[in-house]
C-alpha cells in the first residue's frame, strides 16, 4: 500500500497555459536556431557553438515534452503534478547539452573526429536533450571512470565471474 495521493487531473485552464507555452516555445526555439545558424555574428566561434548547443538541447527536450504532453492529454491522463516538468524540461535539456558539449570538447568522450562540425554539435546536443536519461547515464559512466579510486578499481577487478560450472 502506498501513501501517495491519487493524481489530480490537470484543469483545462492549466492545460491551455501549458499547451500555449509549448507552442510558443517551439516557435521561439526554432526561430532562434534559424537566426543563429549557420554564420556566427560578432561572437567567437566557440560562443556560437555554445549557443547552438544550448538551443539544440532545448529543442531536443522540447520534442520529448511535446510528445509526452500530446500522449497524456490525448489519453486524458494529464495530471497537475507534471506541470512544472513541462516548464522546466527545456532548460534542463539546454544545460545537459552544454555539459555534454564540454565533456566532448575536453576529450573525455571521443567523437572520433577532431574538427567541429556544426551539424554534429547540434545533433549531439539535440539528442542529449531528447534522451536526457541516457545522456546522464553516459556522463555518470564517464565521471566514474575518470574519478575511480584505487579501492573502486580493486573491487571491480576482483569481482570475476565463476565459470567453473555451467549451472544456471
Amino acid at each position: 500500500m502506498t501513501d501517495q495521493a491519487p493524481a489530480v487531473p490537470m484543469r483545462m485552464a492549466l492545460k491551455l497555459v501549458v499547451g500555449t507555452y509549448i507552442g510558443g516555445l517551439n516557435l521561439t526555439l526554432i526561430y532562434c536556431l534559424i537566426r543563429l545558424w549557420p554564420a556566427p555574428g560578432t561572437e567567437s566561434q566557440e560562443a556560437h557553438y555554445l549557443l547552438t548547443t544550448a538551443l539544440a538541447g532545448a529543442l531536443g527536450s522540447f520534442i520529448h515534452l511535446a510528445t509526452s504532453f500530446v500522449d497524456y492529454a490525448g489519453n486524458k491522463n494529464l495530471s497537475e503534478s507534471w506541470a512544472w516538468w513541462y516548464f522546466l524540461r527545456p532548460g534542463i535539456g539546454a544545460a545537459l547539452a552544454v555539459v555534454v558539449y564540454f565533456v566532448v570538447r575536453a576529450g573525455l568522450i571521443s567523437p572520433g573526429e577532431t574538427s567541429l562540425n556544426p551539424y554534429g554539435v547540434a545533433a549531439v546536443a539535440a539528442l542529449s536533450g531528447m534522451f536526457s536519461k541516457q545522456a546522464t547515464d553516459k556522463l555518470q559512466e564517464t565521471f566514474e571512470s575518470l574519478c575511480a579510486t584505487k579501492k573502486m578499481k580493486e573491487t571491480s577487478s576482483s569481482e570475476q565471474p565463476d565459470v567453473s560450472t555451467s549451472r544456471p
